[in-house]
């Protein structure tokens, strides 16, 4: 392997991937495609860790275990522990004890732990959803995802080294191709999860993994000179194409939950394209320029700023319920680029002169990397225990009763992406007492935050209901959202696989005595823009059409007030009255939605309209707290309790449909 060199220009390349990421969650016009600057670390991360591995291999005649995680905890563990410790402070005086405290008690856990990526797989509903911009700790996944490859990566090499020295090969050899087959494999496995599941495919190793092993590749192959003769012009154009490449990704990528598939390839193999060319002597103009001193200022502080960044803006965000501020999130930016520049000054420099100083061996490295993950895991129970005392409390106790007030039948029968089959009808019938369904409720969410009220009814009036309901998936047959930001393509596909298994469905249920259907949904969303309403009347005209020509009974539940910040969240922190507030004024898309469903109700005397508007907005003014309810769970849903309390309202109606 050719002598090792630092390279500058890999710092500015750093420096590039960094301000990307930074810039996309600040919200910065124009950096929508900033998430790929993750990409380019991993690539980085891949080339230099697996460059010091083979000089390692070529110095010692083998690859350490214990001195490999020795230096991983000195590099990350210094800045890891400050940003962390001073992140459950700043939850401790800016969050709330409903939920955020505990989730971010639960993910500092999981990050120490280095399994953050899923973690958050299983708690959030991806890394572009909307709520994610307020998890403080959701950038962990990153070094989760590192540290999870490194645990597997220098383990197969040590394994293919056997093998190779068995076998006779050259090691060089035996790593390339263990590299190679390992990028096939992940990005085939890679690409196939994002149609699948989205979120896994986002944040898993093993779809991420072909990132790192690129930059692992590229050090095989640039560590034994194959590059060296290479002339200037080549090395221009290679670092030409690796700025189109990143350019052609600002172009064609975008906050998309089926990231990253095949257009993951394209910051990669831009950073692939710039690291060959500023191989040996940087003689592009590229490469020099990412060899400057502010390029390299920014790329050494890169790991720090990556670190700090991303708590305060979503810790900001929660604190303000949400509610966006541009010029508020470019200042904490900027405030979190300064508490790197001092983490890198009084932090990492200091720590990485004390090891050396005092000669600590990589074994008392790993014990102390144990160490500090124990005391920040003890950091975060107590956290933890303090908002489980809290929450346990007066007012906090209702809230958080609140915002985990789900209908029974959720967990079994209300369906998300990826469609997998309805479930079997007899577990999402209410009463099994009652043999086969009189009703069924239809729907998306909005459907599902109903069935406390129909499970109230049906005590009295003894009835059985099967819920339906996929999220985001409104009851209109023949309608599509359309792709847009927060309605992905694969969830348009996933609804009409649903609501084809639906419609298959019907004819059985009303041969098995189905007298009536209740439609629910969020009809407030993308239904009532004004580009969707014409084809969404259309819908729920061939919705209605359908219902009845199977001879049932249709009711239809008008729309639920939206309001732009969770209510939960906004009684903790500010008063009944203010909180009325932040309804979204929607009474346009309202109005259009209802007088549609009105028209439909008089055309077909088998329609019928129940809106709930008077009670949920008494006065015209829609309240989160009625009496000693809380009414939503967050920002649109209603809690258990707010809907069982709606059901004297809807008896009449949902008595005329048995």
């Amino acid at each position: 392997m050719q002598k090792p060199q630092y390279r500058p220009d890999i710092d500015g390349l750093r420096a590039i991937a960094v301000t990307l990421v930074v810039a996309y969650h600040a919200g910065i016009p124009g950096f929508d495609f900033g998430f790929i600057g993750v990409d380019v670390f991993f690539v980085i991360s891949g080339y230099l860790i697996t460059s010091l591995l083979i000089r390692e291999l070529e110095r010692t005649g083998d690859i350490s275990l214990l001195a490999f995680y020795g230096r991983r905890v000195r590099r990350l563990m210094p800045a890891m522990v400050v940003v962390i410790l001073s992140s459950l402070v700043l939850g401790y005086l800016l969050l709330t004890p409903v939920g955020q405290q505990q989730n971010l008690s639960e993910s500092a856990i999981a990050s120490i732990a280095f399994f953050a990526n899923y973690y958050f797989i299983a708690t959030t509903g991806g890394y572009f959803d909307g709520p994610t911009d307020q998890v403080p700790l959701l950038h962990m996944w990153s070094l989760s995802v590192e540290e999870q490859f490194y645990a597997i990566w220098p383990v197969l090499l040590i394994a293919s080294l056997s093998l190779a020295r068995h076998h006779g090969k050259r090691s060089w050899v035996v790593f390339s191709t263990l590299a190679a087959l390992g990028i096939g494999a992940s990005f085939c496995y890679g690409w196939w999860l994002s149609s699948v599941n989205p979120n896994a495919a986002y944040f898993s190793v093993l779809s991420r993994g072909w990132q790192l092993l690129a930059g692992s590749l590229l050090a095989c192959v640039l560590g034994r000179g194959l590059l060296s003769q290479v002339s200037n012009a080549a090395r221009s154009a290679l670092a030409a194409l690796g700025a189109a490449l990143l350019l052609a990704a600002a172009f064609v990528i975008e906050g998309s939950h089926a990231y990253p598939g095949w257009v993951g390839m394209l910051p990669v193999l831009s950073a692939v394209a710039l690291i060959v060319a500023g191989f040996g002597r940087a003689s592009n103009p590229l490469s020099r320029l990412l060899a400057t001193r502010p390029f390299v200022f920014v790329g050494k502080i890169s790991y720090p700023w990556y670190l700090w960044h991303w708590p305060l803006l979503a810790m900001s965000r929660a604190y303000h319920l949400g509610e966006g501020d541009l010029e508020r999130d470019v200042m904490l930016a900027s405030l979190s680029f300064v508490l790197a520049f001092l983490t890198y000054r009084l932090v990492e420099i200091p720590a990485s002169g004390f090891f050396a100083r005092r000669s600590v061996s990589h074994k008392q490295l790993v014990k102390l990397g144990g160490l500090s993950s124990l005391l920040l895991a003890l950091a975060a129970f107590g956290l933890m225990s303090h908002a489980n005392q809290q929450k346990s409390t007066g007012f906090y106790r209702q809230l958080d009763r609140a915002a985990e007030d789900v209908p029974e039948l959720r967990g079994e029968c209300h369906l998300s992406t990826p469609f997998q089959g309805l479930p079997d009808a007899s577990s999402c019938v209410n009463r099994s007492d009652m043999g086969a369904p009189d009703l069924l409720l239809w729907g998306d969410s909005h459907a599902d935050h109903y069935s406390p009220m129909l499970e109230e009814l049906s005590e009295v009036l003894q009835f059985a209901f099967l819920q339906r309901s996929f999220s985001t998936c409104p009851p209109l047959i023949g309608y599509s959202h359309g792709y847009s930001q927060g309605h992905p393509r694969e969830n348009d596909r996933n609804c009409e696989l649903f609501k084809e298994a639906l419609t298959d469905e019907l004819a059985e249920l009303a041969q098995r005595g189905l007298s009536g259907v209740v439609l629910s949904a969020s009809w407030l969303g993308r239904a009532s823009s004004e580009s969707h309403l014409s084809l969404a009347e259309k819908g729920l005209r061939n919705t209605v059409d359908l219902l009845l020509a199977h001879g049932l009974r249709v009711v239809v539940v008008a729309p639920t007030p939206v309001f732009s910040v969770p209510m939960t969240d906004c009684l903790a922190r500010r008063t009944v009255a203010s909180c009325s507030t932040y309804q979204r004024r929607l009474e346009k898309r309202r109005e259009a939605i209802l007088s549609i469903m009105h028209d439909i109700a008089e055309e077909e005397p088998g329609v019928r309209v129940v809106d709930f508007h008077a009670q949920l907005c008494p006065g015209g003014k829609c309240h989160s707290l009625l009496g000693d309810t809380v009414v939503y769970r967050d920002e649109h849903h209603l809690t258990t309790r707010a809907a069982r309390e709606l059901s004297p309202y809807a008896r009449n109606d949902i008595e005329w449909l048995l």
